[in-house]
């Protein structure tokens, strides 16, 4: 199907709103056609390589069965296709005619615990979310520019505050909404849905800048913010220092500077305040050198190795040395690389000469050492992140001894990307549960840095923003996984409230009754069940809970109730029936379990012990309400209740109650001072239950607020406090610390 140019079905709707004042409709109206232009271009395109991909998958599948669902899914896309442009059409122009219906383009975003369901998470439906984020979050980045005056002029037409990139009307996540809503009548498997989207990625959104300059220039020539300037506030780095500070435990990250960017030939002024900091570097080595240098001359004419030799050796060891070749070391050692670089340097030499280095590569060979020592120190032992940090010393050490803004400036491109490599993998490489596709992405990056960096900064400037960019990515799905975990516990305690309040109305029913065994596991298993169910939809103050609490008291009293009473008590069994058919059972286990409830007096049993033990058995085994296969355990009269807190324990924990979700913290393993970080996302005020999960979204430790409250007390566990400045920036206060200390010790 194409999508025939000049079909004004969908302007005609906004023509019709008289609700919209007339400018804006014409506006609108001016909007949906630039757009559709757009799509009449790429929509069809996309569909047409989509179902040439179907067709090449089909071929080359690996059974009958997945050839056939390839097919069945070629076919539904052509018998389809018509109607998928058309809903994605209605879908846009619906989002441009409702503009104004918003009150607040931010409400749109809307709290998944107000509106939390107890239901199993479909995977292929989170595989679909994070696909499209994905992409959409892509295409966000490629054109955070001309999304920034869009969201702010269409929030003039709008009457409203600038639109959230996310519910920007015609902004990528709309887009790719309007897309996921044009394929929903359609059946078919979720890899050829994210196979859809991807090829909607390629053929549509990639191109999808030139619509945007194109509407923002229309709207610019209707006066809708003619003078709008772009405002820069996201620099080279601050994709991935933004990942970082949003999902990578403290410490955290510096503020983003608004620094011009980085060139070969212009370097940006260095900092006022690190200029200081390091003349002050280069004096305490210039001292320490005087105090520590033999007395004894060299044997042979001095000879200072002039920077193109240095270079070109440093060259060399760039490529030459990879640690991943030497198992069980670290990533390097600063002396032992100044070693060998003064042997690579003296090979080269006059016979009988002796090399050394200039005062200042020196300096900065040994100041670049000592960084390299901090960082990696704070990287944990045996872990991937210190061999990349290891193969960056050589570039880095290039990079310093050529532009000595390196030292000074914080937004300097090569500073910025050791930095960000470094931070993330202090955190993100911590454990076994790190992610993989930000091991690879990191190991790609150092590829790149150590295989093709000779002098041009530009690589380190694209690397990063690459980066940032996968970063993102990173943070967006690690947000959606520990969403979904959220709204998980939030139902998890909801249910296990509801299951209490069950038990407990139960418990007392007995205490007042006195039920024969059977009635009794009828009532503490599968009645419970029901009664649970009951306040977990309706509350505990229902009348459908009410009614159900009154079959338990009906029949824990059966004893001093007439059985030609409870026998013939219709709405009794019906609420019976129906509660447990809710809960699981199966009309033939119902009736079974029943029999013995309902026998009329005089009337034998006609029940089988064979079938009375079965059903005993059925109410045992059978899996309870959220999960578990058999009720809570009856505390034993020997078992001895948790100590009480005491008053440090108390007030920690009344502190914990107030501590807000996100907060990080270390737990210690071992006597070695060993620690892994995890942030608390959730917690529940009502049963203290906490949610602990892992950079990258997934449930961690399981603890309540008062095993916390003990474990901060005893010193087993610490929360984070974030760090205001920089790894780089620490690691450089940290090596003035020690250069004093060791002036100080050299003087006396």
């Amino acid at each position: 199907m194409a999508i025939r140019q000049g079909d004004n079905t969908n302007v005609a709707v906004l023509a019709q709103r008289a609700d919209l004042p007339p400018r804006v409709r014409s506006l609108l109206s001016g909007l949906l056609e630039k757009a559709r232009a757009h799509f009449v271009a790429t929509l069809p395109h996309a569909l047409d390589e989509f179902e040439a991909t179907l067709f090449k998958l089909a071929g080359h599948a690996g059974s009958n069965a997945l050839q056939q669902e390839r097919f069945e899914d070629l076919r539904e896309i052509k018998q389809q296709r018509a109607q998928i442009a058309a809903r994605f059409l209605q879908h846009i122009e619906s989002s441009l005619a409702q503009i104004r219906r918003v009150a607040t383009p931010a409400s749109v975003a809307v709290d998944a615990g107000d509106h939390l369901q107890l239901e199993l998470v479909d995977a292929s439906v989170l595989e679909e979310d994070l696909a499209l984020q994905e992409i959409a979050g892509k295409s966000e980045i490629r054109h955070s520019q001309v999304l920034y005056a869009l969201a702010h002029r269409l929030g003039v037409v709008a009457g409203a505050p600038a639109w959230t990139n996310e519910a920007l009307p015609l902004g990528p996540f709309q887009l790719v909404d309007a897309f996921r809503d044009a394929l929903s009548g359609i059946r078919l498997g979720v890899e050829s849905r994210v196979l859809a989207y991807r090829q909607f990625d390629r053929d549509v959104l990639l191109p999808i800048g030139a619509l945007y300059q194109t509407l923002n220039t229309y709207l610019t020539a209707q006066r809708v913010l003619p003078n709008l300037q772009w405002r820069a506030g996201r620099q080279r780095g601050d994709a991935a220092r933004e990942a970082l500070a949003r999902h990578t435990p403290p410490p955290g990250e510096h503020e983003p500077e608004a620094a011009a960017p980085f060139t070969a030939t212009s370097a940006a002024a260095p900092d006022a305040d690190t200029t200081e900091l390091f003349r002050t570097l280069r004096h305490l080595l210039g001292e320490q050198r005087r105090a520590t240098r033999s007395a004894d001359p060299p044997s042979g004419p001095l000879v200072h190795a002039s920077r193109e030799d240095l270079q070109s050796v440093l060259g060399v060891l760039q490529r030459e040395v990879d640690p991943r070749t030497q198992p069980g070391t670290s990533a390097y050692e600063s002396e032992r690389f100044k070693r060998e670089l003064l042997t690579q340097l003296r090979r080269g030499a006059a016979h009988g000469a002796s090399v050394q280095l200039a005062e200042e590569d020196a300096d900065t060979v040994d100041l670049v050492g000592l960084l390299f020592d901090y960082v990696t120190a704070n990287v944990r032992e045996g872990s991937g992140a210190r061999s990349l940090l290891g193969r960056l010393h050589v570039p880095v050490l290039r990079v310093a001894l050529g532009d000595k803004t390196f030292f000074t400036r914080r937004s300097h491109p090569a500073r910025e990307l050791l930095n960000t490599i470094a931070e993330t993998g202090a955190r993100w490489f911590d454990d076994s549960q790190s992610d993989p596709d930000l091991s690879r992405k990191m190991q790609v990056v150092v590829d790149h840095v150590s295989a093709d960096f000779d002098g041009d900064l530009s690589i380190f400037e694209n690397l990063l923003g690459d980066l940032g960019r996968h970063m993102q990515l990173l943070a967006r799905r690690a947000e959606a996984v520990e969403r979904r975990h959220i709204d998980a516990a939030k139902g998890r305690d909801k249910l296990e409230i509801a299951r209490d309040t069950a038990r407990a109305a139960i418990t007392r029913v007995i205490q007042g009754g006195e039920p024969t065994p059977r009635i009794r596991a009828l009532l503490e298993q599968a009645w419970t069940d029901a009664l649970a169910l009951s306040a977990l939809r309706q509350g505990s103050s229902s009348a459908e809970f009410k009614r159900r609490l009154g079959v338990a008291i009906k029949l824990a009293r059966r004893g001093a109730t007439s059985s030609a009473e409870i026998a013939g008590d219709d709405p009794l069994r019906q609420e019976l029936e129906a509660g447990l058919g809710q809960v699981g059972l199966h009309t033939d286990d119902i009736d079974s379990l029943l029999a013995d409830v309902f026998v009329r007096p005089g009337v034998p049993d006609a029940t089988s012990s064979a079938e009375h033990e079965r059903v005993d058995r059925l109410l045992k085994d059978k899996v309870r309400l959220g999960g578990a296969a058999a009720p809570a355990p009856t505390p034993t009269p020997h078992a001895q209740p948790p100590a009480p807190l005491n008053a440090a324990e108390s007030a920690m924990l009344e502190r914990m109650r107030s501590i807000p979700f996100g907060t990080w913290f270390d737990f210690i393993h071992n006597q070695q001072g060993a620690t892994t970080r995890r942030k608390l996302a959730w917690f529940s005020t009502v049963t203290g239950r906490c949610l602990f999960v892992n950079q990258r979204g997934m449930r961690s430790e399981d603890k309540s607020l008062e095993q916390l409250a003990r474990d901060l007390v005893r010193g087993q566990v610490r929360m984070v406090v974030a760090e205001e400045t920089s790894l780089i920036d620490r690691a450089w206060k940290a090596i003035l610390d020690t250069l004093h200390l060791r002036s100080a010790a050299a003087a006396t």
